[in-house]
């Protein structure tokens, strides 16, 4: 068994191997004797056959297909398509990114005309990683440990994780980049030394910022503590290509009136001739940006040349925004853990684009020239620190008897417990936090798409036991738990991580309680379990959330009646932003929010989507109009009255009144006691009309509550 380590990068890709007797790891040239892979796909077609290429093969024939040329794929990782990232994505990107087909909402890109997932693509890049790392080292590679950006929710690393399998690659851990490059630099130490390391991890596509507490005990061995990390997924060395390719696109609108936006090829050679000046202006003080016959002159004028300069100053200029909001960042993370910059010990500079001398010169400005490391090589400290694990993770330690057990096992071979969450051997121990809080979408008062966290931020795990916390059901046997990871307080704004469902068994009683516990394993792998206390009920589920994610069954069911579902969500759509513009002052902002977000989803449904998620979407918007409070009301008081005797409209028109007047004053008490006449008359209304009542049936859909 061979392992290696490998840093998957936005723009380039490295990888490392360990040396047992040195106890250091060393850069892996690829097969065109390069230590940087570029991290590209593209296909060649020629004589009616196509063939795709990989690395810097594909980087040199892009300029030829742009459109099948994919790169960047990172970003896309574990994202469904109707993702922001997504969206930004393709206005940025050459490539055409789409929807998966039938009910996979993942994002999936094009080439040559075949649908790949972003993980399918990473799988040929790292496919020939491990083959020119076998080729370097004379013998088989079997195993890896893949870097991510710290700031990777679960969804992209389980991405990351199955794109390594379909290299034929066994995954021994994903860690983040941060935490790789401190293991690097922790060769440093010594003995029973201690640092509090924050580590600024600008990449190609993603921003990075860790600290962390390292020692070394009296062994030599590593310990390194994440005590928080935060981020962001789309700000990296892109950026900064991106700011030189919209001013290229102004000097030709300048100087020609040409606006050369639609031309993929244009911006595909544009792009890589910013990176190149971005490379340059980091040693000069300009750079001259040439690109012969870039783009078609108006009117038969020909084609046209770019032929431009951009001074150092311009450069810094343009960027000056993007550094700054790294360094908000880094404000925050030090905020998060009560730290200022006097109590870091070190800084390493990590990613390429710390090369850029208006990046080190900012971080060095904050933290003081002494303590940023800038002896550590940026471009290779991730891989070096991952292959570093690599050749030291000597199998596993049981958390019960403390018997040494091999790496893929299971249980333990000695007291036969699980090994979920061991400890590995030998290897730098690694205590690692949350990032975001993991939990469910739950209904809290009459907010019905409340997150409540189980995990909070900034957890340890593996967990030492499962969390825990308790809910009652709202209506039926069916109980609805889905699981998301994020901050917000609204369950549909943070990331979906999968549903688990189950129904409850005839002998318990429909109003109970009901227990949902997380746990957590050092591969970040979440196991949910539904309990009923008392009782032999018990639904567990490990939640693979690379896998695509199905509608419900009852969506389904739907969806085989002939029913026009897209005029349906339109009507819908439209009567809840009057029901916005009508009722908002009397929704809770939080609720409002999670309409608006709702809308938002349905629009995307109507333009990608097929009649099943309309279907889904008409029914989500159903659920707002009748089940945010006294808004609601309202809207149901003004049903009732349309056609009711003039006596009950009176009453109701009196009813609705009182109810607006104490809920300006701020009175909820009386709020509280209008609200119940209200509801009365609006029955009342309904039954002389032998009409149901619309709010009769809104359900929540299965959904636990938390009484707090």
């Amino acid at each position: 068994m061979k392992a290696i380590g490998i840093d998957l990068g936005t723009t380039n890709s490295v990888v490392t191997r360990y040396n047992d007797v040195r106890g250091t790891a060393s850069v892996l040239a690829n097969a065109e004797s390069e230590t940087l892979t570029p991290s590209v796909v593209g296909m060649r077609e020629r004589d009616g056959s196509q063939k795709l290429l990989v690395g810097r093969n594909a980087v040199n024939f892009a300029a030829r297909n742009p459109t099948d040329t994919v790169v960047s794929v990172k970003r896309l990782m574990g994202r469904d398509y109707a993702h922001e990232t997504v969206a930004q994505a393709r206005d940025r990107l050459t490539y055409e990114i789409v929807p998966g087909a039938d009910d996979d909402p993942r994002a999936h890109v094009v080439i040559a005309g075949k649908h790949y997932t972003p993980a399918e693509v990473s799988s040929i890049i790292l496919d020939k990683l491990r083959r020119d790392a076998a080729r370097a080292l004379g013998e088989e590679v079997t195993h890896a440990v893949i870097t991510v950006p710290a700031y990777f929710l679960d969804a992209q690393r389980a991405a990351t994780r199955e794109a390594g399998t379909q290299a034929g690659l066994t995954v021994k851990k994903i860690i983040d980049e941060p935490t790789a490059a401190a293991v690097a630099f922790g060769l440093e130490l010594n003995d029973q030394e201690r640092r509090r390391v924050l580590v600024y991890d600008l990449g190609g596509g993603t921003f990075d910022i860790s600290i962390l507490h390292m020692a070394k005990d009296k062994d030599g061995r590593g310990h390194f503590q994440v005590l928080s990390f935060t981020g962001d997924s789309w700000l990296g060395g892109d950026d900064f290509d991106h700011a030189i390719v919209n001013r290229i696109i102004e000097w030709v609108k300048a100087d020609s009136g040409v606006d050369p936006t639609g031309d993929k090829k244009f911006l595909f050679v544009a792009r890589s001739k910013a990176e190149e000046a971005k490379r340059q202006l980091s040693q000069l003080d300009d750079a001259d940006i040439v690109i012969p016959a870039a783009y078609r002159m108006p009117e038969g004028g020909g084609l046209g040349d770019v032929d431009m300069v951009i001074t150092r100053d311009e450069y810094e200029a343009m960027i000056q925004p993007l550094v700054e909001r790294t360094m908000r960042l880094v404000q925050q993370a030090l905020a998060d853990q009560n730290l200022s910059p006097e109590d870091i010990s070190d800084v390493l500079l990590v990613g390429g684009s710390t090369l850029t001398p208006k990046v080190y010169e900012t971080v060095e400005s904050y933290f003081g020239a002494g303590k940023v490391r800038r002896d550590v090589n940026p471009m290779e400290c991730v891989a070096l620190g991952a292959g570093i694990l690599a050749g030291t993770m000597n199998g596993v330690e049981c958390p019960s008897c403390a018997r040494a057990n091999e790496e893929d096992a299971e249980v333990c071979e000695g007291c036969h417990q699980s090994l979920t969450g061991a400890r590995t051997l030998d290897a730098p121990k690694i205590y690692e936090v949350t990032g975001m809080a993991l939990g469910i979408g739950a209904v809290r008062g009459a907010q019905q798409d409340a997150f409540v966290p189980i995990i909070p931020r900034g957890t340890p795990y593996p967990l030492p036991e499962p969390m825990k916390r308790s809910f009652n059901t709202t209506d039926g046997r069916r109980i609805r738990v889905p699981v998301y990871e994020g901050d917000s307080t609204v369950a549909s704004k943070n990331t979906e991580q999968g549903v688990v469902e189950y129904e409850l068994p005839q002998e318990i009683d429909v109003n109970t309680r009901v227990d949902v516990s997380f746990n957590y394993d050092s591969d970040r792998i979440v196991t949910v379990r539904i309990s009923v206390p008392g009782t032999h009920m018990i639904k567990e589920m490990t939640l693979r959330t690379d896998t695509p994610r199905t509608l419900q069954p009852a969506a389904q069911e739907y969806a085989e009646e002939n029913i026009e579902w897209r005029q349906q969500l339109t009507a819908t759509a439209a009567e809840t932003h009057r029901f916005l513009e009508t009722h908002g002052e009397f929704i809770d902002p939080a609720q409002t929010l999670t309409i608006r977000r709702h809308l938002e989803q349905a629009e995307r449904a109507l333009h990608f989507s097929d009649d099943t998620e309309c279907q889904r979407m008409a029914n989500v918007l159903r659920k707002d109009l009748y089940g945010s409070g006294v808004a609601s009301q309202f809207l149901l008081a003004e049903r009732a009255t349309a056609g009711a005797p003039p006596e009950t409209a009176r009453q109701l028109n009196n009813a609705v009144a009182d109810v607006r007047r104490s809920y300006q004053a701020g009175n909820s008490e009386l709020v509280g006691e209008q609200t119940r006449l209200l509801r009365t008359l609006i029955a009342q209304a309904f039954t002389e009309r032998d009409v149901a009542e619309v709010d009769d049936a809104v359900d929540f859909d299965g959904l636990l509550r938390i009484d707090e």
